[in-house]
């Protein structure tokens, strides 16, 4: 079992956040505290998933992508 810490969580959306918008994908604008609340959720969601062997990287794009659709409409 893959144990994910906040910070490391925080840390790899910050990464996929900048690999984003070099793709110019959307991106909105976020607090920090916008940032926290992303990796909470991401940490619950894949949690409850229970799926290890998934392809972290590809799973918390794909979370965030669909994250700031929802953010767009705000």
């Amino acid at each position: 079992m893959r144990y994910l810490t906040k910070d490391y969580v925080i840390q790899e959306i910050l990464d996929t956040i900048s690999l984003m918008q070099l793709n110019n994908d959307y991106v909105p604008e976020l607090s920090d505290n916008n940032v926290d609340k992303l990796a909470e959720d991401f940490i619950f969601d894949w949690t409850e998933a229970g799926d290890y062997e998934a392809n972290f990287e590809r799973t918390l794009r794909e979370f965030l992508v669909e994250e700031f659709k929802y953010i767009k409409f705000l």
